[in-house]
C-alpha cells in the first residue's frame, strides 16, 4: 500500500508535470504550429486564457510541492510542524530546492510575459515558451539523475531535459489541438483550414519529438538500471515502465493514423466543403490521444516515487 503523503506527492508530481509542460508547449505550438498570419485570427485562435490558468497554477503547484518534499526530507510528522527554517534550509542546501526558486522566478516571467500579449504578441509569445521551458526544466532536479555523480550526473540530467522539453512539446501540441477541435460554432472553413494547416506543421516536429523521446528513454533507462533487463519484471518500477511504453506505442499509433490518414484527409475535405465527419473523428483521434498522455504522465509521478533497485518487493 502506498502511504497518504506519498500518494499526495504523487498527485501533487502529475498535476505539475502536466501543467508545466502546457505552460510551456502550448505558447510553443503557437509559434511553430501556426502560420504568422493565421495567429492574429483571435477568433480562431486563443490560447491566452489557458496559458494564464497554467502558470497561476503551476505557482500553487510549486509551493505545495516545496511544503511536501520539505516535510518528506525534514522527517516530521505533522506538517504544523514545518518551519519557515526547516524550509530555507531545503531551499539554501538542495539542488530540488535551489529548483524551486528558478521555477517560481520562470513562472513569474512567464506571467509577466502573458501581460505583455497585447503591446507585442510574438514578443509575449517568446519570453512565455523560454521561461515555461526553464520552469519545465526544473523537473529534472527531483528526478533519477541526481542519482549519479561527474560526467554521468551531467549526461543524465541533460537527457532527462530532453525527454521532458519533448514530452512537453507534444503534450502541448495535443491540448492546442484539442482546445481547438472542441470549440463550438467554429466549424467553418477558415477554422478546418487553421487546423489542417497546424496539424501539417506539426508532422515534422512530431518526428523530431518521437525521435527525442526513444533515446532520451532509452539513455534513462541505462544510466537508472545499468542495462539490466530483469528490473523490467522483477519490480513494482519496473512493470509500471512496461505499461507507460506500452501506451508510448499506442500513442504512436494514433499519432500515425492523424499524420496519415485524418490529416490529409481533412485536407482534402477543405476544398469540398463537406467536413464535419473528418474533424469528428480527428477529435475523438486527437482526445484519445490526450487521455493516453495524460496517463502516462500520472505513471511518470509514480515511477518517480518508485526505486527500481527493490526487486521483487
Amino acid at each position: 500500500m502506498i502511504a497518504m503523503n506519498d500518494q499526495i506527492m504523487i498527485i501533487v508530481r502529475f498535476f505539475l508535470y502536466l501543467d508545466l509542460m502546457l505552460v510551456f508547449g502550448l505558447p510553443f505550438f503557437e509559434i511553430y504550429g501556426i502560420k504568422k498570419t493565421r495567429r492574429e485570427e483571435e477568433s480562431v485562435i486563443h490560447f491566452r486564457s489557458f496559458i494564464f490558468f497554467a502558470v497561476t497554477s503551476g505557482i500553487v503547484l510549486t509551493f505545495l510541492n516545496m511544503l511536501l518534499v520539505s516535510n518528506a526530507m525534514s522527517g516530521v510528522t505533522d506538517f504544523r510542524e514545518l518551519s519557515i527554517h526547516i524550509i530555507e534550509m531545503v531551499i539554501e542546501e538542495t539542488e530540488v530546492g535551489v529548483s524551486w526558486v528558478i521555477r517560481l522566478v520562470a513562472l513569474f516571467i512567464a506571467l509577466a510575459g502573458i501581460l505583455l500579449y497585447k503591446r507585442s504578441q510574438q514578443v509575449s509569445r517568446w519570453i512565455t515558451t523560454l521561461a515555461g521551458m526553464v520552469a519545465l526544466a526544473t523537473l529534472a532536479w527531483g528526478g533519477h539523475a541526481v542519482m549519479h555523480d561527474g560526467i554521468h550526473y551531467y549526461l543524465h540530467l541533460f537527457s532527462d531535459l530532453v525527454h521532458l522539453v519533448a514530452a512537453g512539446t507534444w503534450v502541448g501540441a495535443l491540448a492546442a489541438f484539442a482546445i481547438l477541435l472542441l470549440r463550438k460554432g467554429n466549424h467553418n472553413k477558415q477554422f478546418v483550414e487553421v487546423v489542417s494547416e497546424s496539424l501539417a506543421g506539426f508532422a515534422t516536429a512530431g518526428t523530431i519529438i518521437v525521435v527525442a523521446l526513444s533515446l532520451s528513454a532509452t539513455v534513462n533507462y541505462v544510466y537508472i538500471t545499468e542495462g539490466a533487463l530483469s528490473v523490467l519484471v522483477n519490480s513494482a518500477w519496473g512493470l509500471l515502465l512496461l505499461a507507460k511504453t506500452g501506451l508510448f506505442g499506442l500513442m504512436l499509433l494514433l499519432a500515425a493514423a492523424n499524420r496519415f490518414h485524418l490529416g490529409p484527409r481533412l485536407e482534402r475535405t477543405v476544398s469540398m466543403g463537406e467536413y464535419s465527419k473528418s474533424i469528428s473523428l480527428m477529435r475523438q483521434s486527437i482526445l484519445t490521444e490526450f487521455f493516453i498522455a495524460i496517463i502516462i504522465l500520472a505513471a511518470v509521478a509514480w515511477l518517480g516515487m518508485l526505486s527500481p533497485s527493490a526487486m521483487g518487493k
